[in-house]
């Protein structure tokens, strides 16, 4: 599966899959492949992720790998991956 990035607003991406917008996200990736895998696709499904108008692969992964990280921007270190785990104030589905 291809995701392709574009620029969003106040640095989010929106993630594209075959023209259709998955979601915009500051880690675009990890936030489309929770959508794919929400929507059942297979875990083992590859991934990879460019920007528009270029065909260079930024990341690759599995929807099921990607999908269960998020990037923390702590305060005294820098981006680090850390396992996901969905707000507690997230609006139920």
């Amino acid at each position: 599966m291809h995701i392709v990035i574009s620029p969003a607003e106040r640095g989010r991406y929106h993630a594209h899959l075959d023209g259709r917008l998955l979601c915009t996200s500051l880690t675009p990736l990890f936030s489309a492949a929770r959508v794919l895998k929400a929507e059942g696709v297979l875990p083992q499904e590859p991934l990879i992720m460019t920007h528009e108008g270029s065909d260079m692969v930024c990341l690759t992964s599995t929807v099921g790998e990607a999908a269960s990280f998020t990037v923390d921007e702590g305060r005294n270190s820098g981006p680090t991956l850390r396992p996901y785990r969905p707000s507690p104030f997230a609006r139920p589905e």
